[in-house]
């Protein structure tokens, strides 16, 4: 939906050009200080033009991702998302310059990746600020539109407390029509029964109308819209999704020319693809520089301890459902590598020494990151699971499958959240595909990066 929480949002759109421009540029001359403060002297005709290009691909790619729209009704992990995509776009634009006009050499790459990484950090706190301190007084002026809410339902009693803790929306609302009688069922003001909504409307000079109805009240919703036709209230219809509880990727989409809701499409679909792809490259490979030294000891240690190769080969299933090959330390004697093996349990005599121990710390699991880097797995996602296990939970639990929608991962929400090991029951394992969806559900770069840090920090690598 466009604009569901409207305000003068051509104002507060060139508020934030002006801001975005501002950290821009400032952050990068403000990192040239601190590592390169000769460039001033030396390039500083180079260092004008560095900037301006900047700022100049900064409107570009900014509107192009959405930046400035639909400010008020985005969550802040949705906009900090699209800050991402539109700064790896004037990143990606400066590559190109540089490279066309052979010019990337008299630039410091210290300081333009410093730049790429610290510039969307401050605006994403800069825009936690506004919303949540500078907006929360400002809109409590005349700028507020007034709107009502048809339906007294859970879904409107969300709307309403939204709007009430979320003051910047720029929103007021006026009160509650119920379908049947007055009491609302209990939501204040109560303004009266659904019928009596046009009339309101017209006589408060109500801007915004939000229909919070279930789906199957066609003909109220008929009789409500046809009656708003002579109104000049922007309208919003909120259905009632609560039969789709496994929603995932959900959007409105154009099929056969008619207007359709997607209930399950890949988070990782178009632009959001590359962004996923572009982090799994970069962290990957930086991972893998870091870690190449305890691999490399590793490797030695499993040469010299039991005979047989350094890698382990096993069948899991991967996007869409195919299977792949996932690499791993060897930590047995043998060497299970076809869909069908006996999973290791406590003390399985299969279980080498050293095995033990790159279990317990998840060592066994580093050479996945060269999975990451052929494209099979991502760093972030849920855990791939054996193709025998695929078989046997996909039958029973209620939206197994949906994981196999995204890459599988190194790590995931569920390993961080304590869902990790073996599964002894139908329960953990519902448990561990419910914690999966809702990392299909909520994906964001921001949400990776803490899994990360979590995985790190948090021992969420341990066994």
């Amino acid at each position: 939906m466009n604009r569901i929480f409207s305000f003068p949002a051509g104002m507060l759109g060139t508020f934030h050009k002006f801001l975005d421009i501002i950290f821009c540029a400032g952050t990068l001359l403000f990192l040239y200080s601190i590592f390169s403060p000769a460039s001033f002297y030396s390039s500083g005709y180079e260092l004008m033009q560095l900037v301006l290009v900047s700022v100049l691909l900064t409107l570009f790619c900014f509107n192009i991702a959405g930046v400035y729209r639909d400010w008020a009704g985005v969550e802040i992990i949705s906009e900090c998302n699209r800050i991402v995509i539109a700064v790896l776009g004037v990143f990606g634009g400066m590559l190109i310059l540089g490279y066309v006009f052979k010019v990337s050499g008299i630039y410091s790459r210290r300081v333009v990746l410093s730049w790429v990484i610290t510039w969307p950090a401050l605006m994403c706190i800069e825009r936690v600020f506004l919303r949540k301190f500078f907006f929360n007084w400002f809109f409590e002026t005349r700028l507020n539109k007034k709107a009502v809410i048809a339906g007294t339902g859970k879904l409107g009693a969300v709307l309403a407390d939204w709007i009430e803790d979320n003051p910047w929306a720029g929103v007021r609302i006026e009160g509650f029509f119920d379908r049947a009688d007055v009491s609302c069922d209990g939501s204040t003001p109560c303004l009266g029964r659904i019928s009596d909504l046009p009339e309101y409307v017209k006589k408060n000079k109500i801007q915004l109308v939000y229909l919070a109805l279930p789906m199957r009240e066609e003909v109220v919703l008929e009789e409500v819209l046809r009656d708003l036709e002579d109104s000049t209230a922007q309208i919003y219809f909120f259905p009632d999704m609560s039969i789709f509880k496994r929603l995932v990727g959900g959007d409105v989409a154009q099929v056969a020319g008619q207007a359709a809701i997607s209930l399950r499409s890949s988070p990782f679909s178009g632009i959001n693809g590359f962004i996923k792809r572009t982090e799994d490259l970069l962290l990957g490979t930086l991972i893998l520089i870091l870690i190449s030294p305890v691999m490399i000891m590793i490797a030695l240690g499993i040469k010299m301890t039991s005979k047989g190769p350094v890698f382990f080969r096993q069948w899991r299933y991967g996007l869409g459902g195919e299977p792949f090959q996932i690499l791993k330390f060897r930590t047995m004697r043998v060497l299970e590598d076809g869909y069908e093996f006996v999973p290791a349990v406590e003390d399985d005599p299969r279980v080498t020494p050293l095995g033990a121990f790159l279990r317990k710390n998840s060592l066994d699991e580093l050479p996945q990151f060269l999975n990451v880097l052929m494209g099979t797995m991502s760093i972030v996602g849920p855990r791939p699971h054996a193709v025998k296990m695929n078989e046997e939970y996909r039958t029973h639990i209620p939206g197994y499958m949906l994981r196999h929608i995204s890459k599988p991962g190194i790590t995931g929400l569920a390993q961080v959240s304590g869902n990790k090991g073996e599964i002894k029951s139908d329960d953990e394992m519902m448990n561990r595909i419910s914690y999966d969806i809702e990392y299909l559900q909520r994906w964001s770069v921001f949400l990776d990066i803490q899994i990360i840090f979590k995985t790190v920090f948090g021992f969420a690598w341990r066994q």
